[in-house]
């Protein structure tokens, strides 16, 4: 009977069966590749995105979206000759802000839903007052001006005007104003009417008397608004003092100044309160001039007393820094998989690594659905509780094995209470990062010490 077995290869010897290192290389390069899937949820967390930015915009259509108010201010037109020969006619006016304002705004936030989406909507009662020095607004005239008394007139500002509910009402020393929309006219068109700050537009009432007044007056104004998002109030007076309160229970507070105090987070009580107020010098603005275009007066926006009605919990946000750490994660659940590879006597496969890493990514899309629905933290838990369990199950399978299954679902429970803790903490994420990522490396070089990196397997390590 005739051998026909082939001679062993006088090169096998020289390679490495099943080699430890080798398995390693593969594991990695596994990992980086889990990179592709968390790119498609990327994508598909900005589509979602996008799709609550419509939403906030639909309803904003509706009901006014972010709202800026600009309180009373006086503006009295002028007329100068100018030229050689004195035959050039030019307008101008004097704009003169309140030595003192307070505004007081009780405001009502209700949610509107817009497909799966709850939009906070604002109903704002907005009540001013501001004291004038009509001295201080005939000192600003020009020398050689004649001031059109008849067209002196009150300015208000708001910048969505689709969310007015109710007429506009202004009184001056107890005497009704009449507010109507306000033309703009560049005065070196030979009008005087002011254009608008930017991002608000502009309602005034003509106002008698300023020419011969010597008392303060006083300008009282209330006017009811609804929007979406922001409400701001601008620093109207050289002094302004400005308080709020609200049935919203979780504001963010913008603009340039800050709230002297508030009861936000207090836990003691619905809603919140909120009192700011702008001296002077801070407010950065002249208290009268000429020609203090309304238009250029961007300072004033700067240091708008602002406050955010929406939820700081963005499902949004939270998962896309969630998914810049993904391949640190599921490099950590592929590092626990090669330890137990390492310390028993089964072995793993390629295929079986993508399976586990798909899990890991399929939990960001379980958490981003979910999420949309029934809030951040509640929709963590039940991801995370999912991805863990199936996860330590099939390693229990893999390995088989009850106790590498209680292994790595200890160790997974670790991993996600660290993307939670990362997805929490912005401040301190890429720290948290640094030390789990220099922990998972240090704890594997300390279980593989005793490895043959080139041959198959050793002994388990010596603990």
């Amino acid at each position: 009977m005739t051998d026909t077995s082939q001679p062993p290869s006088p090169f096998a010897s020289l390679v490495p069966q099943r080699s430890v290192g080798l398995k390693l290389l593969l594991v990695c390069g596994l990992a980086l590749l889990m990179a592709i899937p968390a790119l498609f949820i990327h994508s598909v967390v900005q589509d979602r995105r996008m799709g609550a930015d419509r939403a906030l915009a639909d309803v904003s259509e509706m009901v006014g979206g972010q709202q800026s108010v600009l309180g009373p201010v006086l503006s009295v037109p002028y007329s100068r000759t100018l030229g050689p020969r004195h035959n050039e006619l030019v307008y101008g006016y004097v704009v003169a802000y309140a030595d003192t304002g307070t505004a007081s705004a009780d405001v009502d936030v209700q949610m509107r839903t817009r497909g799966i989406h709850a939009i906070p909507v604002f109903d704002a009662t907005i009540s001013m007052d501001a004291v004038f020095d009509p001295a201080a607004l005939r000192a600003a005239l020009p020398d050689d001006a004649t001031p059109i008394w008849s067209d002196a007139r009150v300015y208000l500002g708001v910048s969505d005007t689709r969310g007015i509910r109710d007429a506009i009402t202004v009184t001056a020393n107890g005497t009704d104003l009449a507010i109507e929309p306000t033309p703009y006219y560049a005065s070196n068109a030979g009008k005087y009417q002011p254009v608008p700050p930017s991002g608000v537009t502009l309602a005034g009432g003509h106002i008698a008397g300023l020419e011969t007044a010597t008392s303060p007056i006083t300008l009282t104004s209330n006017m009811r608004l609804s929007g979406a998002e922001r409400l701001s109030i601008a620093p109207f007076a050289k002094d302004t003092r400005v308080d709020l309160v609200s049935n919203w229970n979780d504001p963010s507070f913008q603009g340039g100044v800050l709230p002297e105090r508030h009861t936000a987070g207090d836990g003691q009580s619905e809603g919140f309160e909120a009192h700011w107020r702008v001296p002077y010098l801070a407010r950065g603005i002249a208290g009268a001039g000429a020609n203090l275009d309304l238009g250029e007066l961007t300072e004033w926006n700067r240091r708008d007393m602002a406050v955010r009605f929406m939820k700081e919990g963005n499902p949004y946000q939270s998962v896309e820094r969630a998914l810049k750490y993904a391949v640190m994660f599921v490099g950590f659940v592929f590092l626990a998989y090669f330890l137990f590879e390492v310390t028993s006597a089964a072995r793993a496969h390629p295929a079986q690594y993508v399976l586990v890493g798909l899990a890991q990514t399929i939990f960001y899309i379980l958490l981003l659905a979910m999420s949309e629905r029934i809030g951040f933290d509640g929709a963590f838990l039940i991801a995370a509780s999912m991805t863990v369990l199936l996860t330590a199950a099939y390693a229990a399978s893999v390995f088989r094995s009850r106790l590498y299954g209680l292994r790595a679902l200890a160790i997974l429970s670790g991993i996600y209470t660290l993307i939670y803790v990362l997805m929490r903490a912005e401040s301190h994420a890429l720290l948290a990062g640094a030390l789990a990522s220099f922990a998972a490396i240090a704890l594997t070089m300390y279980m593989t010490r005793n490895i043959d990196w080139y041959g198959e397997r050793t002994s388990a390590p010596a603990a």
